[in-house]
């Protein structure tokens, strides 16, 4: 029992004591290759074509129909280091379409600008939020089960 509490402090820092890992952050710079890649060699649509085929088979609803072929895209994959390469060789146009659908990020004024780091920041809050919530709902258990031990100590030394 007394380990548990020993270790307790290392449960709340996610890396533990283990100081084997780094914590800072370097992020690794592209170097762009020499040529353009060809546009159709950044998706692969296999997944994404099957899918499409069976569904246009399918005898479900138009309406159904249409909301498979929209989930049906997320089976599109894409290579992003090619993404990356077509990007350096791509039009001014193209590159900030690109940057405005995340297909590259280039620095944190970019991932702002398009709205990423706000999506991060209301999720950072609401896990803050849930925590807040648990801690409270944690506070009342306890403070629940210290009248109850008050109330079951006061029985035994009545009926003593």
């Amino acid at each position: 029992m007394k380990q548990l509490f020993d270790n307790a402090e290392v449960k709340n820092n996610p890396m533990g004591d283990d100081t084997k890992y780094s914590r800072a952050i370097k992020v690794p710079q592209y170097e762009p290759s020499n040529e353009k890649p060809d546009l159709e060699s950044v998706y692969d649509l296999t997944k994404y074509s099957k899918l499409m085929a069976k569904i246009n088979k399918s005898s479900v609803t138009e309406e159904e129909k249409k909301f498979l072929k929209f989930a049906a895209t997320r089976h599109i994959a894409f290579t992003y280091s090619k993404i990356a390469d077509y990007y350096a060789h791509a039009s001014k146009e193209m590159q900030e379409l690109m940057e405005e659908s995340a297909l590259v990020i280039l620095d944190i004024d970019d991932a702002i600008a398009n709205g990423y780091v706000v999506l991060s920041e209301k999720m950072k809050q609401l896990v803050e939020e849930e925590k807040a919530r648990d801690a409270k709902a944690k506070e009342a258990k306890n403070i629940l089960k210290a009248q109850r031990e008050l109330a079951e100590k006061k029985a035994k030394n009545k009926d003593e």
